[in-house]
């Protein structure tokens, strides 16, 4: 259910069972009440009034968190939710996802190093900008890979992501140098913005707590020198973004989570857009969003029972990895 819009057509209940699945290793807490959801009528039907993709698991239990609801299954839960429903109702159907997570950088970083340096890093959807900073982050790296990097722009305090390696990376994010960052999204967010900040900590699972304190530090990084975020429709405006890279620079177009919410033919024909551009192309996205990685991916039965993500550069599969950037496996 990678893609975004299964959240339209697929049923409430069996959406909240594979969204149990996706959060149990890291949330037993969204594990455990999605599962109940998915047997509770009284949830499920109220759920199955919202319009197409505001049907997305993630965004109900975000708005949980932002209006301080009750995280357990039960009694107190179905009468919190009908007590509060015009609220959660408001709230997600004005908000979106835009999970914004820096850790995802610990994967990216190795490949934007691999590139002649310096850097004009371009990202489509990039929500308060957080993945535009891999050269502003510290890295420690775990398994295959044990080493802590720090990029020559990296303050001694910057946030450290950590991620367990398994392969050898296809470069060092030691050498990594961004010249220029910049953003295209239909709602770009501040990450000076205390409502915003408030959103993108509710999109935190519950328990991951050292993921929160992550997001928060690289929230206050942002908002000290925050990145040119442009406000367009990527499949209309997205040669506003290419032309943001200076002369002098290795241009790099950069997605991760984000062309999932496009229909497939949208999708393709951005794709095909950034093809024509001539630039570097990094997408970090689930296994079948990209219908162009998808076809080259030999190896989707071993990793059918263990969520994640393919990272692929310039159309070529790098490898897998946690949606996260908890962990990545480099072919």
């Amino acid at each position: 259910m990678r893609d975004e819009h299964a959240f339209a057509t697929r049923p409430i209940d069996e959406m909240y069972r594979w969204f149990a699945d996706e959060a149990e290793p890291t949330s037993p807490i969204w594990g455990t009440l999605c599962r109940w959801i998915a047997e509770t009528p009284e949830v499920c039907e109220r759920l199955d009034t919202l319009p197409g993709r505001r049907r997305q698991p993630n965004l109900f239990l975000a708005s949980i968190r932002y209006l301080n609801g009750p995280t357990a299954p039960g009694d107190e839960f179905i009468a919190w939710v009908g007590e509060n429903w015009d609220a959660i109702e408001e709230l997600i159907l004005s908000r979106s996802t835009q999970t914004n997570e820096p850790g995802r950088c610990a994967v990216l970083a190795p490949v934007l190093a691999s590139l002649p340096q310096p850097i004009a890093l371009l990202e489509i959807g990039p929500s308060a900008g957080l993945g535009l900073f891999p050269d502003k982050y510290r890295y420690r790296y775990t398994g295959d890979v044990r080493q802590e990097v720090t990029p020559p722009t990296a303050q001694p305090d910057a946030p450290e992501l950590v991620c367990e390696v398994t392969g050898r990376p296809p470069g060092d994010p030691s050498l990594l140098v961004v010249r220029a960052r910049a953003g295209l999204d239909l709602n770009p967010l501040n990450p000076g913005d205390p409502d915003d900040v408030r959103w993108l900590r509710a999109l935190v699972w519950p328990g991951e707590d050292a993921r929160e304190r992550r997001l928060v530090s690289a929230l206050q990084l942002a908002g000290s020198n925050p990145p040119r975020l442009i406000k367009a429709d990527v499949t209309e405006r997205l040669h506003l973004l290419l032309a943001l890279a200076p002369a002098g620079t290795t241009p790099v177009i950069m997605h991760s989570a984000a062309l999932a919410y496009l229909p497939r033919a949208e999708r393709d024909d951005v794709v095909q857009q950034i093809r024509d551009s001539g630039m570097h192309w990094l997408s970090f996205e689930g296994p079948t969003v990209v219908t162009s990685v998808r076809e080259q991916l030999t190896d989707d039965d071993a990793w059918a029972s263990r969520p994640n993500f393919v990272v692929a550069l310039d159309d070529v599969p790098l490898g897998r990895a946690a949606a996260h950037g908890s962990w990545v496996s480099w072919y």
